[in-house]
């Protein structure tokens, strides 16, 4: 079962399976990362001098009709740098299997925020547990938000066509608007409210929009 689990592609690039706990209804694999160094964050030094160990909790896609979980160790190395102000660090886990500090792995995360993108927050959560991979609506949300972020951050990636509509923080109680670059199909910015004044405000500091 271990093979078929590596061999499959069930677990995300990177990952040395060393155990799992196949259920019913739970799939739980330990695992720790492929690599035998690391970097230092600050110095780019790199060493194999393990500190200690600790475990990440990782939610993954669902096989089978099972949820499934990763128990990922990751070491921490120190600095072998004479100098260097940073004495130990946390092995990076990299981009394909999962963000720093995140709960979910990076392809999970990719289905979380479609589904977001998609549904919103209520009717989402309720898709993601038919798709056995529970989340809340506000963990979709979040999930938007922080893609949008992103995006607005990087002055490289400015919009000049976008989509503009209002959408459900609570459905009945609460709205915000969404901004969508429309040839990026990405969206870019969500406004904690409906307001003319606030969507004017955002414009002012967006002139270079030019097509809406």
């Amino acid at each position: 079962m271990r093979r078929s689990i590596e061999g499959l592609g069930l677990v995300p690039p990177g990952i040395v399976v060393e155990h799992q706990n196949v259920g019913t209804d739970r799939i739980v694999v330990s695992g720790r990362l492929a690599s035998v160094e690391a970097g230092c964050p600050d110095c780019g030094t790199l060493s194999r001098s393990c500190h200690s160990r600790y475990v990440r909790t990782l939610a993954d896609l669902p096989v089978g009709g099972r949820t499934m979980a990763i128990l990922l160790t990751v070491r921490r190395f120190r600095c072998t740098t004479p100098g260097c102000r940073r004495t130990t660090f946390s092995e990076d886990v990299g981009g394909q299997i999962g963000r720093r500090h995140g709960r979910r792995s990076a392809r999970c995360d990719q289905v979380v925020h479609a589904v977001g993108i998609a549904l919103g927050g209520r009717p989402g959560s309720r898709m993601m547990a038919r798709l056995a991979t529970p989340c809340s609506r506000d963990t979709l949300l979040r999930s938007i938000r922080r893609t949008a972020g992103r995006l607005s951050a990087n002055t490289g990636d400015a919009p000049r066509v976008i989509g503009i509509d209002d959408f459900a923080w609570r459905r009945g109680h609460r709205y915000g608007s969404i901004v969508v670059d429309l040839e990026r199909r990405a969206v870019i910015d969500i406004l904690p409210d409906r307001e003319r004044e606030t969507v004017a405000t955002w414009f002012r500091a967006n002139r270079q929009v030019e097509v809406i």
